[in-house]
């Protein structure tokens, strides 16, 4: 069995951090470390991880510097051949880690390797995401198109994918100081240079309602780190077998007016009509498009009413 790390960023998630690190700990695969980076967090959420005994865990403590400055401490003090990620508010399935580890063995080739996933809401409900392009449960296998797969909703999830410690080193580690998309921004850097195995097999839960979730809040940026990689590479060319441009265009696109949708729950309707402008070759979000351009001109006390968050 291969060494597995879990890297687990924390920052100010008391009420939840013991359920993820339980949900690791159960894991059927046991070849694995825990890094817990605790980023800064002031509610005593390190004092809960402590309290934890397993010697597989690592608590490691600094300043607090954002997710992905948090994410790619645990890269650098990662021990194991994959490096799989665990957000502090969701949690695995006991089969999560042999799942990914049967991916890894089956392609050894790949850059990533993801699962399925659960999205819990509100009074329990869970709903399993729909993907374009990827065969009925139950597959595995390699992605065809990465890009295209993502159009509905993202294949890889960040606390659902473990990549091998050798790929950051081609691709790099997470873009610091990004408030939106800079898990998908890494995931499109790996796509763009590997393949990407995938199983239908859902073995995590994304609590979206948990405390202090970033994607609660309508997040805006005025420099998308993930349309800047998408741009870069439409400009390079020499894109993988099987992925087009029109892929990355498309792609891109659903971006530029995702974030033009936190753009007007944040009251920025100037820099909303700018991505919505900067998407006018969509088609498959054309209608979404056009419903934000509406919208920018609304009052502002009728967006809500109008916009929901991505």
């Amino acid at each position: 069995m291969i060494l597995l790390t879990v890297v687990i960023p924390l920052y100010n998630k008391a009420r939840h951090i013991r359920r993820a690190i339980d949900s690791a700990l159960a894991q059927t695969y046991t070849a694995l470390e825990i890094i817990v980076v605790n980023d800064g967090s002031t509610d005593g959420s390190q004092e809960v991880v402590r309290q934890c005994a397993d010697p597989r865990i690592r608590l490691v403590d600094q300043e607090n510097a954002g997710v992905s400055a948090a994410r790619n401490r645990g890269i650098a003090e990662s021990m194991g051949e994959l490096v799989a990620f665990l957000d502090a508010d969701d949690e695995w399935l006991p089969d999560h880690l042999a799942t990914i580890c049967r991916l890894a063995a089956e392609h050894p080739e790949c850059g990533a390797y993801a699962s399925s996933y659960r999205v819990a809401r509100a009074k329990g409900r869970q709903i399993v995401p729909v993907f374009d392009g990827i065969p009925e449960h139950p597959w595995e296998g390699l992605l065809q198109n990465y890009f295209q797969s993502a159009l509905t909703s993202d294949p890889i999830w960040t606390s659902a994918v473990a990549v091998p410690k050798r790929v950051f080193e081609t691709c790099g580690v997470f873009a610091v100081g990004v408030q939106c998309g800079e898990d998908v921004d890494l995931w499109c850097r790996i796509a763009l240079k590997y393949p990407v195995a995938f199983s239908t097999h859902a073995t995590a839960v994304y609590h979206k309602g948990a405390d202090n979730r970033t994607g609660l809040r309508a997040s805006v940026s005025s420099s998308p780190v993930v349309v800047e990689t998408l741009d870069d590479a439409l400009k390079r060319g020499g894109l993988p077998d099987g992925i087009t441009s029109e892929d990355l265009l498309e792609y891109r696109n659903k971006w530029l007016i995702g974030f033009a949708t936190n753009c007007l729950l944040a009251g920025k309707k100037s820099l909303a009509r700018d991505y919505c402008s900067r998407a006018s070759s969509t088609r498959v979000f054309r209608w979404w498009r056009l419903r934000n351009t509406v919208a920018s001109y609304l009052p502002s006390m009728f967006l809500r009413a109008v916009v929901r968050p991505t």
